[in-house]
């Protein structure tokens, strides 16, 4: 077996030897004549026979243009809500379900830092606790809103205007606190709108 593989190793070295010059240019003519050939021989039958790709229809192309021209949209940023209540879970339930109340009146969002116990079930079931009598009032939570206004202690309230906002916390009703802010606050305009819009005097 090893001597078999010699001779055929000393076959190919020798096989260069008879090889031309103009043997190898012969080759490499044949090769360029056989593709100019096949490049200006007729198409097959077979080819000629497939159906030709229909048409786009008018509607079709409007649709392809209008993909072709359109831009990525900017999302619109997210509004700034006029006012945000801060409020826990930490608070004792009947005093928070009072206030939670008092902001839906006040149409002012109960805003919580996150969930409890990061449970979205849990959380969801304090919440129903919370509004199941009255049917209504609520809360969300935003932890970015509890970072963007400072709130460390709950409940808190603010009204925001014009890139400014007011903040009062401690424990004082959502109405009072927004009085406060229609009293002497930057933002008291707002304040004023929204109790007016609730039936509050100022």
């Amino acid at each position: 077996m090893k001597t078999h593989h010699t001779l055929l190793l000393a076959a190919f070295i020798a096989l260069p030897v008879f090889a031309s010059p103009q043997d190898d240019q012969q080759f490499i003519n044949d090769q360029l004549n056989a593709g100019d050939a096949l490049r200006h021989a007729p198409a097959p039958d077979f080819l000629r026979s497939l159906p030709k790709s229909p048409a786009l229809s008018g509607q079709q192309q409007s649709f392809i243009d209008d993909l072709a021209s359109s831009r990525p949209q900017v999302m619109p940023e997210k509004p700034v809500p006029q006012a945000l209540y801060f409020v826990s879970f930490s608070m004792p339930e009947d005093g928070l379900k009072a206030l939670v109340l008092e902001a839906d009146r006040l149409r002012i969002p109960a805003t919580l830092r996150g969930l409890i116990n990061n449970d979205f079930r849990q959380t969801a079931n304090a919440v129903l606790r919370l509004v199941n009598d009255d049917k209504r009032g609520g809360v969300q939570v935003d932890p970015t809103a509890y970072k963007t206004y400072g709130i460390t202690a709950v409940p808190a309230l603010v009204v925001t205007c014009n890139g400014h906002y007011d903040r009062v916390a401690g424990n004082i009703a959502p109405v009072q606190a927004l009085r406060k802010i229609a009293e002497s606050g930057d933002c008291n305009a707002v304040a004023k709108q929204l109790l007016t819009a609730a039936g509050e005097s100022l």
